[in-house]
């Protein structure tokens, strides 16, 4: 393997594990909510049941709290319980799901070195 390889192998490396950090956090976040309100299921706070993509209300709501990262069952506490009929009472919101934080650093940093060494390649 030459070097330029094994650089770019390591930068997809990087890349792809500093997004994990964010499906643990959707892990901890659900079993908070089983264990505040004693049910519950990824449709608590998405419009999707499985999860991930627009937040309805109440996952904004949990969202804009201060201490959702670090506390979650605080977080929960403190918003109450979820509604208990979803199609009724939860509406769309602007915001989306927030990749991990720094992950848009990383993608920009792995773009430009791929570029830069595709540059190079190219002149040679």
């Amino acid at each position: 393997m030459n070097q330029k390889t094994v650089l770019l192998s390591v930068l997809v490396i990087v890349v792809l594990l500093a997004g994990i950090p964010e499906s643990f956090a959707r892990q901890q976040y659900f079993q908070d909510l089983i264990k505040v309100y004693g049910d519950g299921s990824c449709g608590t706070c998405h419009f999707r049941a499985s999860g991930g993509g627009a937040r309805n209300s109440y996952g904004t709501l949990f969202e804009n709290q201060a201490n959702h990262a670090t506390d979650p069952a605080a977080a929960l506490t403190a918003i109450g319980a979820p509604p208990t009929t979803a199609s009724s009472t939860l509406t769309p919101t602007a915001t989306g799901t927030k990749g991990a934080e720094g992950f848009d650093l990383f993608v920009f940093v792995f773009g430009s070195s791929a570029g830069i060494l595709l540059a190079r390649r190219h002149k040679k």
